[in-house]
């Protein structure tokens, strides 16, 4: 089993991947205190990306499930925080099974977390532009 870490990693590393092949630049944050992982340029036009990797739920007859969330702290408090309409432009999901969305962020409507592979969510799969 792998860790968040290492999955969040991998998510990112799949976000750099794709939008360098569609002729992005990437641009990479110094620190973790922002909304977003990445921003991504072309022609002049900066657009900020969160990405998040989707996790594999066998007990919801193995969908992927995403967190739209911050969750921080330590042993004595745990904090959550819903990313603010206007956070980033663009959600970025890898998931488990090994496939890619990139959806506009104002047309997520959910706040808390969204099955990915549903039906309303296939349009923004970018996978085969990865292969």
């Amino acid at each position: 089993m792998i860790s968040t870490k290492l999955k969040g990693d991998l998510a990112v590393g799949m976000a750099i991947a794709y939008y360098i092949s569609i002729g992005y630049e990437v641009l990479l944050p110094i620190g973790d205190k922002r909304d977003y992982d990445i921003v991504i340029e072309k022609n002049g036009n900066f657009e900020s990306v969160q990405v998040k990797y989707a996790g594999l739920y066998p007990s919801k007859n193995n969908k992927c499930c995403v967190g739209l969330r911050i969750t921080g702290g330590n042993q004595s408090f745990k904090i959550t925080k819903k990313y603010s309409n206007d956070a980033f432009d663009y959600l970025f999901v890898y998931t488990a099974k090994g496939e890619s969305y990139s959806a506009p962020w104002k047309n997520i409507t959910a706040r808390n977390e969204i099955w990915i592979e549903h039906p309303k969510y296939h349009r923004y799969n970018v996978t085969a532009a990865q292969r």
